[in-house]
């Protein structure tokens, strides 16, 4: 396309793992970019040091990479390594008298938020006169101080690509800013600007709590002479219920859970962060309050204490996602979905459809709800039109991530067995949780005992009367194939008047433990005669 280059970026915090607004928000821009013919670029904002961490960025990379949206910049920009290039700026500013130091305490500043609650006016900070003789009295005594940029005592406007509106800000409402915190790092809003001006970033899309935060960037623009991009805020992600869809979801059912583990071993929150080897102040907080959150660490190591498998976990984050077996295809069109109409009732788009479509005037305005059944469903496809070269490479992903797995196990050719047999499976957790079966020993098959009651037991024992007979079928089967096992089943249960379920279910629960598994006759094949029958006789065992 002819016009000025489209210059994109998406720039995460390495405090956590990718959200999947984040994701969604990363495939926007980077559809934006590729529907121009422009740049993608990634950036990784991590001026906090306090919580940003390596493993954090690196699963960032990893996500970003396994759901294909791969960035133009080949030196990735860490803001961390540039505090001389923004303190520099900084000095500029100060020079010009654009920004100010200030000295206040944190005691000071939440007694003038305080004094503005009792007054019943919103607190915007504004410059305390202060003289030559108390600067250098505070410098003299090392007190902590800030950078803060004199934000102009105006109204403030943009327009806004997204909402299609001018937002302004009251006069009122506009305050000086912090741009350089008191451990000499720049915050988010200077750090922000001067890198877009560097990366000549030309369109910025981002979600919508950001939207007060455009008009710091721009007045920082004008101060610096810097281009101003175009801004466009993404509509926020809702669960079905309406509730906002965030980490702390996580947090809500691991603490729940804990509350009901505690409560069953008689334990305290002391007791708990030991066996987890965490703070026990931590955990007691966390434990008492909703807000808290413990990072994805402090989590694996709390739902190891209480037996929580990570599957169990609510599907926020890209890794959630990826660890419960969804193609990263399907995941990119449903997130897509999420805020953007492509027009004449498209759903289902491959990557290339999307970026021929993509267009910024075509993202809503309203809340999106996150439907999980949809998502599911758009899985569902997904793994049925795959090819089985694709599946194989998926399940391969899938396994990679779930390093616990007995399926690691397999080679490709069982993989891709396992696959084929499994049909209309949803995700792929699916396929490696109806097939461990195959890959535990024989002796360590644990039977459900509501299958055991149900299937075996009922009726007199009429189930287990059933195995007996046809383990003898089985045992003298001449040929182990799927073919010739039901065919000698099926003869069995004509001449015995049985319905097909009535044999079946009493073999499935024997092999797997379980009233669920791949279909029957493959199973039994794939698992060999002497498991097969070894299975059998060890659930007789245990069921008479």
């Amino acid at each position: 396309m002819s016009g000025p280059t489209v210059i994109t970026r998406f720039a995460p915090s390495p405090t956590g793992y990718l959200h999947v607004g984040g994701a969604r928000t990363a495939l926007y821009s980077w559809l934006l970019a590729r529907h121009h013919g422009g740049r993608f670029l990634l950036r990784i904002e991590d001026t906090d040091l306090a919580r940003s961490t390596e493993q954090a960025c690196a699963q960032l990379l990893d996500d970003l990479r396994w759901l294909g949206l791969h960035w133009d910049n080949a030196e990735l920009v860490y803001q961390s390594k540039r505090k001389a290039v923004y303190d520099a700026v900084i000095d500029n500013l100060l020079a010009r008298g654009l920004a100010y130091r200030a000295y206040e305490t944190t005691e000071e500043l939440e007694a003038m938020r305080k004094a503005a609650e009792r007054e019943k006016r919103s607190f915007a900070y504004r410059r305390r006169p202060i003289t030559a003789r108390q600067e250098r009295q505070y410098q003299a005594e090392g007190r902590p101080n800030v950078v803060r940029f004199a934000m102009p005592v105006k109204e403030h406007r943009f327009r806004d690509e997204v909402l299609d509106k001018e937002i302004v800000l009251p006069a009122e409402e506009a305050q000086d800013f912090v741009i350089r915190k008191a451990d000499g790092m720049p915050t988010y809003h200077f750090a922000v600007v001067v890198d877009d001006a560097e990366m000549q970033v030309t369109h910025v899309l981002r979600g919508q709590e950001h939207l007060k935060n455009t008009f710091y960037h721009i007045a920082l623009q004008e101060a610096l002479g810097y281009p101003r991009p175009l801004y466009g805020h993404l509509p926020v992600i809702l669960n079905t219920d309406g509730s906002k869809m965030g980490k702390r979801d996580r947090d809500k059912l691991i603490r729940q859970r804990c509350a009901a583990y505690l409560k069953q071993k008689r334990m305290d929150a002391a007791a708990l962060a030991a066996a987890a080897e965490l703070p026990p102040q931590q955990v007691a907080d966390w434990l008492a309050d909703t807000q808290k959150q413990l990072d994805i660490d402090q989590q694996s190591a709390v739902m190891a204490v209480i037996g929580m498998q990570s599957h169990e976990l609510p599907e926020i984050l890209v890794h959630d996602f990826r660890r419960n077996g969804y193609l990263p295809e399907a995941l990119l069109n449903f997130l897509a979905l999420l805020g953007w109409n492509p027009g004449e009732n498209r759903e289902r788009m491959t990557i290339q459809e999307m970026v021929q479509l993509f267009r910024m005037e075509d993202i809503g305005k309203s809340n999106a709800r996150f439907n999980r059944e949809k998502l599911l469903a758009f899985n569902t496809e997904a793994c049925a039109s795959a090819a089985p070269q694709r599946l194989l490479a998926a399940m391969r992903d899938f396994l990679a991530v779930n390093p616990e797995s007995p399926l690691n196990q397999a080679d490709d050719a069982m993989l891709t067995r396992l696959l084929a047999m499994k049909k209309g499976f949803r995700t792929l957790r699916e396929v490696e949780q109806t097939s461990r079966f195959f890959f535990i020993a024989d002796g360590d098959v644990a039977y459900d005992a509501d299958a055991v009651e149900k299937v075996l037991k009922k009726g007199g024992g009429q189930g287990l009367a059933a195995l007996r007979d046809v383990r003898q079928v089985l045992a003298s089967a001449a040929d182990w194939t799927a073919a010739s096992l039901e065919a000698a089943i099926t003869a069995y249960c004509t001449d015995k008047n049985l319905g097909l379920g009535k044999v079946a279910q009493p073999i499935r629960v024997a092999i797997s433990g379980t009233t669920i598994s791949p279909p029957i006759f493959q199973s039994i094949e794939l698992l060999g005669r002497d498991r097969t029958l070894a299975r059998i006789d060890r659930c007789i065992a245990a069921a008479s």
